[in-house]
């Protein structure tokens, strides 16, 4: 190989060819640097311009071309060396157009050499951008093609073997980086799409809630009996801590599950001093059922605001209301009767214990 002027070189006669010593610990150190600028790129065109930017000086290189795959075409997508001119003259080939095309369309790495003293019209645009030597390489995941890199020079008529496995496992890493690249992008987008979904679920399940609390209390308020207005009044409250507790699904970023402290802060209403640690996730039927039934044993009447605490226990979780009185059970018949369902569908027992705390087991609450 060819050394470049004022390098340090530790050159070996064999057979009576100069062998550079010195050349594997620096393409080895190369590929390394190489792999770490992958690794961490995060715009595939910038990515390219880096990588032949460290790679240039090393393998004397004067031009690379990046085409990616673009459904039945090769889009020019970046490059380096080339006039404006040339870069519009090549800026889509089709599959099976020159060395970039026929790379594609075969799959296959090809090597064009002594390009200048060629007639070959696949070779004529290399050849026309002044390229003696052009190393081209399909850029494949899997069985997925996604374009072509090739490397070429002008000051000599071919690339030696060394020189084009060190290419070829440049490529590679490129394909590899930019399928992450690729497939973050997608991620990104799905999670856009998810949000701007879940805040149209939001916006109509918000502004579904608001009509149905509306009309009931026009409801509860147009009603002359008193039972009447009363259960009204119930359903009225019932339907607003089914807004607040769906509230969080919407607002959070986790897809397991609403966590529960902010189902329970947004179902006592101020009307209880919360205590636990974030982190218990309910699936949103789950956390609904949990703010009713809490929402239910708070409407007792005549008590002070009691202290509401969320711990992990052996099997499930432990929610407690703690405070004078609140071991009485005073609930109306209707709240009765909701927290005996709801109990049902959590899997809970709900104790009343002595006179100081109202006590709800939920066994395997995670699942």
């Amino acid at each position: 190989m060819t050394q470049e002027a004022g390098a340090e070189q530790a050159a070996i006669p064999h057979g009576g060819a100069i062998v550079d010593a010195d050349l594997p610990r620096r393409y080895l150190t190369l590929a390394a640097n190489v792999a770490d600028r992958l690794l961490g790129a995060a715009d595939p065109a910038a990515m390219i311009e880096e990588l032949f930017d460290l790679i240039r000086s090393e393998l004397r290189l004067d031009v690379f071309f990046n085409y990616r795959f673009d459904g039945d075409r090769l889009v020019l997508e970046v490059h380096g060396g080339l006039t404006p001119a040339q870069a519009e003259a090549g800026a889509v080939l089709e599959v099976g157009q020159a060395v970039c095309g026929c790379v594609a369309r075969d799959r296959t790495r090809v090597h064009a050499t002594a390009v200048q003293a060629s007639d070959d019209p696949l070779v004529a645009f290399v050849k026309h951008v002044g390229l003696d030597a052009y190393a081209c390489t399909p850029l494949i995941h899997g069985s997925e093609l996604l374009g072509t890199l090739g490397f070429g020079r002008r000051w000599v008529d071919r690339f030696n073997d060394d020189e084009l496995s060190f290419l070829h496992t440049i490529c590679h890493y490129v394909a590899l980086a930019k399928f992450r690249l690729r497939v973050e992008e997608e991620l990104r987008r799905g999670v856009a799409e998810r949000e701007r979904l879940l805040a149209e679920l939001n916006h109509r399940v918000r502004n579904s809630l608001q009509m149905a609390v509306g009309v009931v209390a026009v409801e509860a308020r147009s009603a002359g009996d008193a039972a009447v207005r009363e259960a009204l009044q119930r359903a009225v409250t019932r339907l607003e801590v089914l807004a607040v507790a769906h509230r969080p699904l919407y607002a959070g970023s986790s897809v397991g599950g609403i966590d529960a402290l902010e189902v329970l802060g947004g179902a006592a209403e101020g009307e209880a001093e919360i205590i636990g640690e974030a982190g218990w996730l309910l699936p949103v039927e789950c956390a609904v059922a949990l703010a009713l039934l809490v929402r239910a044993l708070l409407t007792q009447p005549g008590k002070a605001p009691p202290v509401l605490r969320v711990a992990r226990g052996n099997e499930g979780h432990n929610v407690t209301l703690e405070g004078p009185d609140w071991g009485r059970n005073d609930m109306a018949e209707a709240d009765r009767r909701m927290v005996t369902m709801l109990s049902r569908q959590l899997r809970a027992e709900v104790t009343f214990v002595a006179d100081a705390m109202v006590h709800i087991r939920i066994a395997d609450a995670d699942g």
